[in-house]
This record gives structure tokens, sequence and C-alpha cells, in this order.
């Protein structure tokens, strides 16, 4: 979620609301009917930026306050509300109160009380992201060797660590955690699997002997085509599990780094076998057909995904120091003119790095690549973590769903300094920003519950299909919700949003319903000592599923989400 914090502007228009009073809400009566008030109410988003400033050498330039810093959107300058530093790893400055933390089912207990306590929406979450689909696997057991001495030296108490892979489908290796042993324990777990990478670069060195031992271009163009077309239904599939993960981020508050581990992700698949065949027949149609599977666009929409949740990309070829061997040792008896093989390797090379690179510079990030040892770009990496900035400004009420650009500049200042930072968002709407949060919970099990929610499972009814209706009843303490007075009544607008998954993954489309309230005014000092609350009844097929319900109070923009795990059908 993009949105640090979320208030709410009332509008004096006459609209018609139906509200039903606490005794009807909790028997589920027939409301009364319609009254009119007087407000509306319009969501406004403050977006928050990560801002990492360097000098010529690379070092964080610390000390700068808000002044020295100017934010425009979509070429438009806005006024900055937010700021919070932290200097070598500490807060030097408070950009909002600090809240209390969600309730968290991974949460274990911190025991360095001197650390500094940072607000929720400034704790780290650190995914590891293993590509095995595009990584061999002795350059991934290299790169874990670096990274477990990285989460050791690095992390802090309150950063969170999660593991995750792609193998032809997404899998979260080890859910997010404050122990590093744990995390450690599922590295040496993804040591043991297979990358498929070693296979691909099989096919393409028998392909590149293909090219250059026939004769015929027709022959030479169905190798490079075949190539390109395997590669890119692989990078395709790639891309998929990728933004899948960006997805279940979407709801967790908090900076969100995520370190990809591949051995580089093809912007056009087979574009090197193709400049070879080029080469070999000196034929340029042989180029125009690898543009026609350019991945471009999928990139773009991948790191406008990212920029969207919030989440960095600090990119790791783990292939190494690259050497000109494409059609080298595994391809002696080819006979290629003077030249060629290190051209073709050059393509290859920069068709595999340079997405990497993009991901990392539009979100803010940074890439490690062309070295054997990444220990050195892990070091920059904890910089990031130990030295940014974060600005909050207000996004705009209007042209909900649109990404924006952020450009954000330090006037008057060094010009050999950089700047680093997500270059956009994209405004959610609300309901989206629930869904976000729903997705959190099922994918990581986050929870948070300022609203103070309750949710108890009621009586499970057999249809005659053989699924079961499930009452589940949502309890909220009117304390905690805000009520606004029109005429003889206070009343408040409150959402309630629910789903489920099954034990195989079938998820029920998110729900929606109102937790209506109208209290008269001379009963509200004994009513805030009460509870408002809603039965939501589901159609479930037996078996264990996971169940979610989101609490959104419309006027304070105060949420909550709370799951429950229920067995349907269990006697």
């Amino acid at each position: 979620m993009f949105c640090q914090s979320t208030t709410r502007l009332l509008l004096a228009v006459s609209l018609s609301t139906l509200l039903v009073s606490i005794e009807a809400a909790a028997q589920e009566t027939t409301s009364p009917a319609p009254e009119s008030g007087y407000f509306e109410e319009i969501a406004v988003d403050i977006v928050n930026v990560e801002v990492y400033v360097t000098d010529k050498e690379g070092n964080p330039v610390n000390g700068l306050t808000i002044q020295d810093f100017s934010v425009l959107e979509d070429g438009r300058p806005v006024e900055l509300l937010n700021f919070y530093a932290v200097s070598k790893g500490r807060p030097t400055s408070l950009g909002e109160p600090i809240a209390d933390k969600p309730v968290d089912p991974l949460a274990e207990p911190q025991g360095d009380l001197d650390e500094p306590a940072y607000p929720e929406e400034q704790r780290l979450n650190l995914i590891i992201y293993v590509d095995n689909l595009f990584i061999h696997p002795l350059d991934r057991n290299r790169v874990f060797s670096r990274l477990r001495g990285f989460l050791y030296d690095t992390l802090k108490p309150g950063d969170q660590v999660m593991v995750a892979s792609y193998d032809r489908s997404l899998h979260i290796r080890h859910p997010f955690t404050f122990d590093i042993d744990n995390v450690s324990l599922a590295l040496d777990e993804l040591q043991k699997m297979t990358g498929y990478a070693q296979t691909r670069e099989m096919e393409r060195a028998e392909a590149i002997a293909a090219i250059y031992e026939t004769s015929s271009l027709h022959k030479a163009l169905f190798e490079a085509k075949s190539f390109a077309e395997n590669t890119y239904n692989e990078a395709d599939e790639s891309l998929d599990g990728l933004r899948e993960m960006l997805d279940s981020l979407a709801g967790i508050p908090g900076r969100k780094m995520l370190i990809h581990v591949s051995d580089g992700l093809p912007a056009v698949p087979g574009q090197d076998l193709y400049q070879a065949v080029q080469q070999r027949f000196a034929d340029q149609s042989a180029l125009a057909e690898a543009i026609s599977r350019d991945l471009s666009q999928r990139y773009v929409h991948l790191i406008a995904e990212a920029n969207s949740n919030r989440v960095s990309f600090y990119t790791i070829d783990a292939a190494g120091l690259r050497t000109q061997s494409g059609m080298g040792a595994e391809n002696q008896a080819v006979n290629s003119p003077t030249g060629v093989s290190f051209a073709v390797d050059a393509v290859r090379t920069s068709n595999l790095q340079d997405t990497l690179i993009t991901m990392a510079d539009k979100t803010g990030g940074q890439a490690i690549f062309n070295t054997n040892d990444v220990s050195e770009g892990l070091r920059r990496v904890t910089r990031d973590f130990d030295n940014y900035y974060s600005l909050g400004y207000r996004a705009p009420i209007s042209q909900r769903g649109r990404y924006h650009r952020i450009q954000v500049q330090v006037p008057d200042k060094a010009k050999d300094w950089r700047i680093r930072h997500r270059e956009g968002y994209r405004d959610k709407p609300v309901e989206s920003q629930m869904e976000d949060m729903v997705a959190a919970f099922f994918v990581h099990g986050y929870q948070t519950n300022p609203a103070g929610a309750s949710v108890d499972m009621g009586p499970q009814t057999r249809l005659d299909d053989g699924n079961y209706d499930v009452a589940i009843r949502v309890r909220v303490p009117i304390g905690n919700i805000t009520l606004l007075p029109l005429g003889e009544f206070h009343q408040a607008q409150v959402r309630l949003y629910f789903s489920a998954i099954d034990d195989k993954g079938s998820k029920s489309p998110l729900g929606e319903m109102p937790l209506e309230l109208r209290i008269p005014s001379e009963s509200l000092e004994v009513a805030l000592q009460d509870e408002v609350g809603r039965v939501i009844n589901l159609t479930m097929k037996p078996g264990p599923h996971k169940f979610v319900v989101g609490v959104r109070d419309e006027i304070s923009e105060v949420r909550s989400v709370l799951g429950r795990f229920v067995m349907v059908g269990e006697e």
C-alpha cells in the first residue's frame, strides 16, 4: 500500500444515508426509514517516498531537513507534510507519532531495549526472492554464502525477513520472521533445489552451434526462433510469479525491499541468437523478428506495480563476472568470424542485465552485477537500510487509479550528489487498498486491529448440496468508531469486507456490507461502552479455510484486518 496515513475531509453537501440503531444492528432487524444528513467523506491519502542521497563516492549524505527537499508530482510542486530521517541506523526526526504495533502472529520478543523504535510505516520488510527458473545452482549458492553474513550483520530488532522462490510457481519458503536462524535454514533448503538456467545454457550452446554450422538461413532462423520462443514463455511465466509476489505485499505497511537473485532476466528473449544469425548471413530481418518478442512493456508494468506497492528492487546478477564464452569452450568447433562471439555475447549480457538495472533504478533500489563477490554490493544495500529520508505529501483527491510520476530534488546542493527514489505510484481506490490488506492476510498472515474488532464463529448448517452455511459475527466497540453529530443523533459509517480461501487456494470474491450505526444523542454516553455487530453468512465447502474480515471506519479511515482458521463441517 502506498499510503502512510489517511484522513477525511467533511464537505457540507446533502445526501441520504441508511443507518440503523444499535439494537437493530445487533438483532438484524429492519432499518428505520432513511434520513438526510449533511456530510460526505473524501479520502485524502498521504504518499510517502523514501529518498536516498549519496555523494560521488556513494557515501550517504545525512543531516538534510525538510527545507532541503522539493517534490514534483506529474511536474507540479507539492507541499511536504511529513518528514522522517534515519542516519546511521537511528531516527533523527519523527514524521509522525509511533503507532501501536499491529497484531502480528509472527511477532517474537525483542531483547535490546536500546534499539530505536520505528513507526510501523517505517519498519523494514526484507524479501529474499530467488528466481530458480533463471539461475544456475552454483551461482545461487555462491550468493547465499554472502547473504547469510549480510543478514546477521545488518538486520536489527524489528526488521522482518521472508524467503520466497519461483520454481514454475511462487513458493513462500519462510514467512516473515524476526529470526535470522530460521531464514538461514530456509536458504539451506533452497540450496538443494535445481536451477533451470543450466539446461537453458545447454540448449543455447546447441542452437548457436547449429546456426554457424548450417549454410541455410531458414535453418538458422528456425534455431533462433525455437530457442527464443521457449525462453519467452519461461520469462513471461517468471514475471507472472514476481508480480504475484508484489501483489501479496501491497497490504503490508512499512518499507519493502526485495532482493531479487537470478542470473538475469531477458528483455528480448533470444536476441543474441538473432544477432548471431544476422552476423552469419548479413540478414537484417533476423533482428526485426527478435523485436517481436520484446518484453519491455512487461517490465514497465512490473516496475509500476512495485512502486505502487512501495517495494524497491535490489537486484543481484548471480552469474557474477561474465566472460565472453557463449561460443567459447563449449563451441570450439564452431567456425565463426573473428569477433562475432564477443559481439553476440555482449548482446546477451546487456539483454540480461539491463532489466535488473532498470528494475532497481526505477524503484529507488540498487543493482549488483559484474562481480563474483557480492559483499561490497550488499554493503551498499546496508547503507540504504540505515540512511534515508522519508517525505510525505497529500495525494490528489481525484483521478483514482492513475499512475503519477514523482521527482525529488535537493536544490542548491552539491551537483555531484545522486538522489534515488521510486519514480511514481498508482493512486488506488479505497476498495483496492482493502483488497490488498485482505490478500496480505491470506499470503503472509498479516493482521492489524486498531478498531479493536472481534470475530466469532457461529453455527454451521449443512445444506442439501453438501456445503455449509457458516455464520460469522463481527463486533466493533462503539467507543473506537468515529461518530458525527447530525441533529438529534450521532451516526457512523463503517464498512465490512470479507473473504475466505480453502486449503487448495480457491478464494471467494471480496464481499462487503455496511455496519450501520445511529445513536440518539441522549444515549451516547451509555452506547460508547457497548459494541455494534453484524452477522455474515457464507456458503463454504467442507474442510479447512482461512476467513478474513476487514473493518473500515469510513469517516476516520481507521482500518482493521483480522482473520481466523475455520474447519467447516467438523462435528
